[in-house]
């Protein structure tokens, strides 16, 4: 009877250390496999420079990124900068020839509006006559003067205007 009973224990036994083996030679082999893996990769890393301290390498790379991103944040600074300065400019002038007088047979009066992206600037009106010329200017404000503007000062305020709303002179903003 004890004979039966170790003969059985001793067949689980030897079927528990087969199987144990088999997971123990498995488990070794995935651990050199992966092994093998890191070697790899620490061999390309060490070949980023031969003598390579890879927390030496992962500062450097950790300081060139805030490096990087201080520069931009200077760049995007300047360029709202840039742009705030370039809407207070003054856009493409322009201008309207007329004729102030009907009995002179050229367009030799006329009205030039200088005004940035906000409409503010002014409008130079020249008029022309046969004894003698005048020259005016008038402060633009949003579009508007305190002066009373004639027909041809509103109609190239119109016109400078109706250049700044198209959608061509606007540029994208990019944001982040």
């Amino acid at each position: 009877m004890l004979k039966e009973i170790v003969s059985q224990y001793l067949w689980i036994a030897v079927g528990v250390s087969l199987v144990l083996s088999i997971l123990s030679i498995i488990l070794a082999l995935v651990s050199i496999s992966s092994l093998s893996k890191i070697r790899k990769q620490n061999r390309r890393w060490k070949s980023i420079h031969s003598s390579a301290d890879l927390e030496a390498v992962y500062e450097q790379t950790v300081l060139a990124v805030h490096k990087t991103e201080e520069e931009m944040k200077k760049l995007q600074k300047q360029m709202e900068f840039i742009e705030e300065g370039l809407h207070k400019k003054i856009s493409t002038p322009r201008m309207v020839r007329y004729n102030a007088f009907g009995d002179l047979g050229n367009d030799l009066s006329y009205s030039v509006a200088f005004l940035d992206d906000e409409q503010n600037g002014v409008v130079i009106s020249s008029i022309y006559g046969r004894e003698e010329s005048h020259t005016y200017g008038k402060p633009i404000q949003e579009g508007e003067s305190q002066y009373t503007l004639t027909q041809e000062e509103k109609m190239v305020i119109q016109q400078v205007a109706a250049e700044l709303s198209s959608d061509l002179r606007k540029p994208e903003t990019v944001s982040r």
